[in-house]
C-alpha cells in the first residue's frame, strides 16, 4: 500500500515505487513477482512489465497533470506567502510616505489630527510581531489545505488514468499529513522569522519616541497672527529633521523639540530597516518555490505508487485491462497502440473499496 502522505516520497528509490519487491498472486493460486511478464503455475501473462518499460513516459505524464493540476492548488492555497506580500506592499506604503503630506491650506489643527490618526494604524499594519503570530496562524491553515488538496488531486489524476477507480478514504490521516507540511513551511519562513525580529526592534524605538510627540500632535495650535509669524520663523530656523514636516512650529521649548526629533530619528531608522527588510519576501518566494519543486517530485512518486498498488491489489484479468488503459493514454502509448485499442478509460474495472 503507497505511504498516504503523498508530498513526502522524495527518498523512495525508483524501483521501489514501481513495485520492484512487491509479488502478487494469480488466479491459478501461484504467487510471483509484479514484474514477472508470466505466472510460473498457469503460464497466464501479466502485462504490466509493459508498464515498467514505459515508466518513463509515464511519469513525464504525471508531471504534465502535476505542473496543471496540483501545483496551482498549492499555490492558490500558499497563504503564508499571501501574508508576507501584504507586509511587503505595507512597508512599500511607508517607505514612500512615512509622514502625511498636508493638504493646500489645510489649518494645522486638522493636519496633526490626521497625523494622530496615521500613526497607530501604521503601527498595527507594520508591527512585526503581528506579522509572526499571523504567520504561525496561516502556516496551521495552509498545511491543512496543502494536505488536502494534494490528496484530492493525486486520487483524481490516479482515476483518470486507471482502469480500476478506487474509494480513497483520507480520514484521520490529514492531520498527520498537515504535520509534516507544517515542519516543511516553519522552515521555509525560518529566515524570515528572524528578519522580522530584527525589524521588531527597531518598531519598538519608533513606538516608544511616538508617546511624547503624540502629546504635542493633539494639542491645540491654534494662536494670533503675531504668534503664527513667529512659530513659522522658528520652524524655519530649527526644522526638526527628514521626515517630519510642519508648516509651523509646534513645540514650545528645546526639551519639546528634542522629543519630535527623537521620533524623527527613530522613524527614519525604521523606513532604513523597512528597505533593509524587503528583500526578504523575495527571498521567500525562492525558498517557496525550491519547496514546491520538492513536492512536484514528490507527487510523481506517490501517483507512481498508487498506480503500482492498484495493479498489485487487482486480479490478473483487472490488471492487464489497467495495463490498456495506461498505454492507451496519449502521451504514453504509441498512436498505433491507441489506434488499434483505443485510448483513455474504456471499460473500468470493479471499484475497491479501501483506505489508502
Amino acid at each position: 500500500m503507497a505511504d498516504p502522505n503523498p508530498l513526502h516520497q522524495t527518498a523512495t528509490e525508483p524501483d521501489e515505487a514501481w513495485g520492484a519487491n512487491l509479488g502478487v498472486v494469480c488466479d491459478c493460486g501461484q504467487e510471483h513477482r509484479l514484474w514477472d511478464k508470466k505466472c510460473r503455475g498457469c503460464k497466464k501473462k501479466n502485462y504490466f512489465p509493459k508498464l515498467v518499460k514505459k515508466r518513463k513516459k509515464i511519469e513525464k505524464w504525471f508531471d504534465t497533470r502535476i505542473r496543471k493540476k496540483n501545483v496551482p492548488g498549492l499555490e492558490k492555497n500558499q497563504g503564508v506567502l499571501e501574508v508576507a506580500r501584504k507586509f511587503d506592499a505595507v512597508l512599500e506604503e511607508i517607505e514612500r510616505q512615512p509622514f502625511p503630506r498636508r493638504h493646500k491650506k489645510e489649518d494645522i489643527n486638522a493636519f496633526l489630527r490626521r497625523v494622530v490618526g496615521h500613526f497607530p494604524a501604521l503601527f498595527r499594519a507594520s508591527s512585526p510581531k503581528q506579522k509572526a503570530l499571523g504567520l504561525e496562524e496561516e502556516i496551521r491553515r495552509t498545511s491543512v489545505a496543502f494536505s488536502r488538496s494534494a490528496w484530492d488531486e493525486c486520487h483524481r489524476i490516479i482515476d483518470e488514468l486507471s482502469a480500476n477507480p478506487a474509494k480513497a478514504l483520507q480520514g484521520t490521516l490529514l492531520a498527520k499529513q498537515a504535520g509534516y507540511v507544517s515542519v516543511d513551511l516553519q522552515n521555509m519562513i525560518k529566515p524570515y522569522l528572524e528578519a522580522l525580529s530584527t525589524l521588531q526592534l527597531s518598531h519598538n524605538r519608533l513606538v516608544t519616541a511616538y508617546g511624547p510627540a503624540r502629546e504635542l500632535f493633539r494639542r491645540d495650535h491654534t494662536t494670533g497672527k503675531g504668534k503664527a509669524i513667529l512659530n513659522k520663523a522658528r520652524s524655519m530656523l530649527k526644522p526638526v529633521g527628514n521626515m517630519l514636516k510642519f508648516p509651523t512650529a509646534i513645540w514650545k521649548d528645546d526639551a519639546e523639540l528634542e522629543s519630535l526629533k527623537r521620533f524623527d530619528g527613530s522613524l527614519s531608522k525604521f523606513v532604513e530597516q523597512a528597505q533593509w527588510f524587503r528583500p526578504q519576501y523575495g527571498k521567500l518566494q525562492e525558498r517557496n518555490q525550491v519547496l514546491i519543486n520538492a513536492y512536484s517530485l514528490s507527487l510523481r512518486r506517490y501517483l507512481v505508487g498508487l498506480l503500482v498498488e492498484r495493479c498489485q491489489t487487482a486480479g490478473p484479468d483487472e490488471r492487464n485491462m489497467a495495463v490498456k488503459n495506461v498505454l492507451g493514454q496519449k502521451g504514453i502509448g504509441s498512436f498505433f497502440y491507441r489506434l488499434f485499442f483505443g485510448g483513455g478509460n474504456k471499460k473500468p474495472g470493479p471499484v475497491s473499496d479501501k483506505a489508502c
